[in-house]
């Protein structure tokens, strides 16, 4: 059976069986039929994500919602001191976030490095709305809005990442 689509040696990419240099980097394409990886290849691109899944980001997404509720709207009614506004409150969604990033890249198949950082970025303004809304004493100001989602989104990416080396840690030990 004739492969359809070369994959690049350098960066992954997926090309056309009749491509010399890769769209994606540039580097040359070996041709279809000439070789496998070498184990060195193999190892280099161990940790490069193969495609995206929007199945995980939207699992993703609901894993990240529903902690959300539960530690920024449930847990201020069963803890009458604890009160999540301002900068604690983005904080704590932050580590929210990065909880949420190493489950999915744990419990997802393959490699799904952006999967959970894609899902953070979309699960951050209902967040920051809401954090808005309840901030009566600590308000937060639209760079600490920005400035807070992004690093919300860059610890779910290294959630993301720690949950990745745990699964492929697994399957070493099953092996």
């Amino acid at each position: 059976m004739a492969a359809t689509e070369i994959t690049c040696t350098v960066c992954g990419a997926k090309n056309e069986p009749t491509a010399e240099r890769c769209t994606s980097c540039g580097a040359r394409l070996d041709p279809l039929e000439s070789r496998e990886l070498s184990l060195e290849e193999k190892e280099a691109r161990k940790y490069q994500q193969e495609g995206f899944s929007w199945k995980w980001a939207g699992i993703a997404f609901l894993i990240y919602v529903t902690l959300q509720v539960l530690v920024l709207v449930v847990g201020p009614m069963v803890i009458s001191s604890y009160d999540p506004q301002g900068l604690p409150g983005l904080l704590i969604s932050a580590g929210v976030w990065f909880v949420g990033g190493i489950l999915v890249g744990r419990l997802s198949p393959g490699k799904t490095f952006l999967e959970p950082a894609v899902a953070a970025s979309l699960a951050v303004v209902p967040t920051l709305l809401y954090l808005n809304s309840i901030a009566d004493v600590y308000p937060l100001s639209g760079l600490a809005n920005f400035v807070g989602g992004l690093i919300g989104v860059m610890v779910t990416l290294l959630g993301g990442f720690i949950g990745e080396k745990l699964q492929m840690a697994g399957e070493q030990k099953r092996r």
